[in-house]
């Protein structure tokens, strides 16, 4: 078996810094901001580990260069059924950390089994893409696609997990783009989540269907699928009463309200994001220096080492180093891209959109959370976050990326 698994003789190593350098870029940043975060002095600080866990995750990245992608897609559809097993395994088994179920402890090591899970989630996702790129029956695609990607996010839901629920959304749509849907299908997608949305405001709800009924109109569609669609989209504003109450925890529904009126409860659920926004505007464009965050240092800002480290960075650093954070982001993103057009294989082109998707739509959520774009949930930053089980991920999808790089160009 693990003869299929690796090729330590064809394989082809080599670096590729198009890529790398940005990632280097965010890990050296990171390390910046813990260690004004942290206690220098103390070898089991935040910092320490997380040097640890990038050591470990670069010999990972090594180790998955001599991963064959061709045994991926073969067993893409065993890797869905195991992304299943080890989710429902987290909501049955886990015990309950800071209000979820998410993480196993193995020995004082905590690992969150739903992060390694979006990898393997992309690679089934993108095998069937790839065999049904060219289906005749577009109904029954769509369908099979909602159930492929609602599965594991109502069990990751079950944790509860609402930050890595919207990663699971967000990166299916530049993989259904990039496998050659059109934009209107796409839209037929989305459109349940926009109606779940909408019922927050009757009025919002009625000019929504409203809209939606006339793009699947003028879309030129036939009756069947009209119909057919409509009624999904009525059937998710009936039920959202039920999702919010039933499937939303009460932590969760005070967050997204908070999102909507963050003053509310200034001391309350909306004393993280009233925080942040205060450290974001207090840096200025330069920041504070490093070490002196008042917010950080007078311990007002939480969870400064996770969620809200780039609320640290902002304020000790200025928005300087969010622009110099977004400009990586985005040449990252460009390589990522230019790679996936010159490959040829169509399921390794759509796994490197997927993988590169995955550390694109993380930054851009965690950036919207702190700025108040988004409701809080607990999402880190892609190699600047303190954190065991999300570093070793990051160092796997990066590393997969320079072996379809290497090896399919």
């Amino acid at each position: 078996m693990f003869k299929g698994i690796f090729d330590f003789k064809n394989q082809n190593i080599n670096l590729n810094f198009y890529v790398l350098l940005p990632v280097f870029g965010f890990i050296i940043l990171g390390l910046v901001v813990l260690s004004s975060t942290s206690d220098l002095s103390n070898l089991a600080s935040s910092f320490y580990k997380q040097v640890l866990w990038i050591l470990i995750g670069s010999f990972l990245f090594f180790i998955v260069q001599y991963v064959r992608i061709q045994f991926l897609y073969d067993y893409s559809y065993i890797f869905y059924v195991l992304l299943l097993l080890i989710i429902s395994s987290t909501v049955l088994f886990a015990p309950r950390i800071a209000g979820a179920k998410s993480w196993f402890n193995f020995g004082g090591i905590f690992l969150q089994p739903s992060e390694f899970g979006k990898i393997l989630y992309v690679l089934c996702m993108s095998r069937f893409f790839t065999d049904n790129k060219n289906s005749k029956n577009l109904s029954v695609y769509l369908f099979i696609i909602l159930g492929l990607l609602f599965l594991p996010i109502i069990l990751i839901l079950k944790q509860p997990d609402l930050g890595t629920a919207m990663v699971y959304v967000s990166i299916i749509l530049p993989m259904l783009f990039w496998s050659g849907l059109k934009v209107k299908n796409i839209f037929l997608l989305v459109s349940p989540i926009i109606t779940i949305i909408a019922t927050y405001d009757i009025f919002y709800f009625y000019i929504w269907m409203i809209f939606f009924l006339i793009i699947i109109i003028i879309s030129r569609y036939d009756i069947y699928m009209i119909i057919t669609n409509f009624i999904i989209n009525v059937v998710c504003g009936i039920s959202s009463s039920y999702l919010w109450y039933e499937v939303l925890k009460p932590h969760q529904r005070n967050r997204l309200s908070t999102f909507i009126d963050p003053l509310g409860d200034p001391l309350g659920t909306g004393y993280q994001l009233i925080q942040s926004i205060i450290s974001i505007g207090s840096g200025g464009f330069w920041g504070k220096g490093w070490g002196e965050g008042t917010q950080t240092h007078l311990k007002f800002l939480p969870v400064r080492d996770t969620d809200f480290i780039l609320s640290v960075m902002s304020e000790e650093l200025g928005f300087f180093s969010i622009f110099i954070l977004v400009v990586l982001l985005a040449v990252f993103v460009y390589w990522c891209i230019l790679f996936s057009f010159k490959i040829d294989n169509s399921y390794a082109s759509i796994v490197l959109v997927g993988l590169s998707s995955i550390l694109f739509m993380h930054t851009i959520i965690n950036l919207s959370v702190i700025s108040g774009l988004l409701p809080v949930t607990g999402l880190p930053a892609p190699f600047i976050s303190y954190g065991g089980s999300f570093m070793l991920t990051c160092c796997i999808i990066i590393g997969l990326i320079n072996n379809i790089i290497n090896n399919y160009l």
